[in-house]
């Protein structure tokens, strides 16, 4: 049975319609993943020299220091799990009416999600360590078990991301909790010296001295393939697997009804917004701009940045405005097949423009609302926000918004949000090269001249004076919409 499953997808690689451009994809990422395999070889071979010879501390004590990097290694083997790892998927409904197991293909669906190289990263790095520091002073036995410990953590890390993409993502106060407790343990060990995660590279570093506590890991992720296989065997029905109306987005969308009250731009702001909410893809966009307005943690109070005073400017410009870059790129690629519908109705052109722009503009405003806060360490954090706001109203939505005329592709918003690069194209790309370097051409003479809060100072005023200018900018993206609206349709046509 496996064999023919395998062969299916197989096939159904090799004809689809869209085979010759995800081949190309697929070949480019094996090439990429192939140079990053071999860094990683080369980083793992080199890492017990770095440890024991250029780091004092870690000379001292290499495996007590190298278990304190396992442990914020495992947190960031997760953050990129969640970012590349894809559930597992099976086209199903031709299956279910077939003699053929609910067992068998969920046991096919887990098996299959095994073959990952994320699955033997955690390896690579650690076997040259624990060959050359722990081996010599602990026996193979005791480096066996300490190996196998660290892989099957990251296999518990495999099978919980699934459970947590399919049944926990959207959930807002899962979000919040992790939000603050990382937040709250970076803020502790930064102004107390107290890290929450120290006890657990000292469980860690106790696989070595007690090597039962090997029986922790397995339990933990033969419980987590279970809960998944349980999971998948529960839901292979087509009521479970078909798109289904999220009824926590109905009722943010029932929430937002009252747009509809303000005119024109109003509804088409709701029916934008609605769009946004009901599609996964769109609402990571959400998701990862809410996070990421807590970058500037990272810079902010950081002696180490004081010496590049222009790198805040960059930073204004992403912290604020984030949502408007990642969704506006894809402006008119979010409406895919139903741009014909737009056009046909009497619906004036700048008014269509003059809705998305607000709605763009509304998350700039949001972003820079929520990071009032970094005032907390000085008034000049807080220009640093209010300039790259500025800027992105006044300059960088326009701007973005006519770049994202430049070849727009169709994307498919039923697809998974992470490692899809539907929609993206040469005008993706390049589009980030005017929106983040455009304010050092106002940035950069006046630092010179007068240092960097006039710098800032510049930064701001062009993007006011931008902002004065917005309704002549929706009147020419409107012109260059009505020249190339039939292309348009023609382009975003699945």
């Amino acid at each position: 049975m496996i064999r023919y499953l395998l062969k299916h997808q197989w096939l159904q690689f090799r004809r689809s319609a869209s085979f010759e451009r995800e081949l190309g994809l697929t070949i480019f990422i094996w090439i990429l993943g192939l140079f990053l395999l071999s860094s990683i070889i080369t980083l793992s071979l080199a890492l017990p020299h770095l440890l024991t010879e250029q780091i004092p501390q870690a000379a001292e004590a290499p495996i007590t220091f190298f278990c304190k990097l396992l442990v914020y290694y495992f947190f960031a083997e997760l953050f990129l799990r969640y970012f590349m790892q894809k559930v597992p998927v099976l086209d199903i409904e031709p299956y279910l009416n077939l003699p053929i197991k609910r067992s068998s293909i969920a046991k096919f669906l887990l098996g299959k999600s095994l073959l990952s190289p994320l699955n033997l990263i955690s390896l690579i790095l650690t076997i040259p360590f624990a060959l050359q520091i722990i081996q010599p002073e602990y026996g193979g036995t005791k480096t066996f078990m300490w190996l196998l410990f660290i892989f099957l953590t990251s296999i518990f890390l495999h099978f919980f991301n699934i459970l947590f993409k399919k049944k926990l993502e959207d959930v807002a106060w899962v979000w919040a909790i992790i939000i603050a407790l990382v937040g709250g343990n970076y803020l502790l060990s930064i102004y107390t010296d107290f890290d929450l995660l120290s006890p657990v590279a000292g469980g860690l570093e106790a696989v070595l001295s007690y090597p039962s506590i090997i029986t922790l890991p397995i339990g933990a992720t033969v419980l987590m393939a279970v809960i998944n296989y349980k999971f998948f065997t529960t839901n292979l029905y087509l009521e479970e697997i078909g798109t289904k109306t999220d009824s926590n987005s109905e009722r943010y969308s029932e929430k937002l009804s009252f747009l509809g009250n303000y005119g024109l731009s109003g509804t088409l702001i709701l029916e934008e917004l609605r769009m946004i909410i009901r599609h996964k893809r769109t609402r990571s966009v959400i998701f990862l701009s809410l996070i990421f307005v807590g970058y500037g943690l990272i810079f902010f109070g950081n002696d180490n940045y004081k010496g590049t005073p222009g790198f805040f400017v960059f930073l204004g410009i992403f912290m604020s405005g984030l949502f408007a870059i990642n969704y506006g790129q894809f402006l008119w690629s979010w409406n895919t097949n139903q741009m014909d519908f737009f056009f046909t109705k009497p619906l004036a052109m700048d008014t269509w423009i003059k809705s998305r722009y607000q709605l763009v503009l509304a998350s700039v405003v949001i972003s820079s609302i929520l990071a009032i806060p970094y005032v907390y360490f000085g008034w000049e954090a807080l220009a640093v926000v209010l300039t790259g706001s500025f800027y992105n109203a006044g300059v960088n939505i326009p701007l973005m918004m006519r770049l994202s005329l430049w070849g727009p592709k169709p994307i498919d918003l039923n697809k998974g949000a992470f490692m899809n690069y539907q929609g993206t194209g040469a005008a993706q790309w390049l589009m980030g090269l005017p929106l983040f370097l455009g304010p050092f051409v106002f940035y950069t003479p006046v630092y010179y001249l007068a240092g960097h809060m006039a710098g800032l100072g510049a930064v701001a005023a062009a993007g006011i004076i931008g902002l004065s200018l917005r309704d002549y900018f929706i009147r020419q993206i409107a012109k260059a919409l009505q020249n190339k609206k039939y292309k348009l349709i023609h382009d975003l046509t699945l």
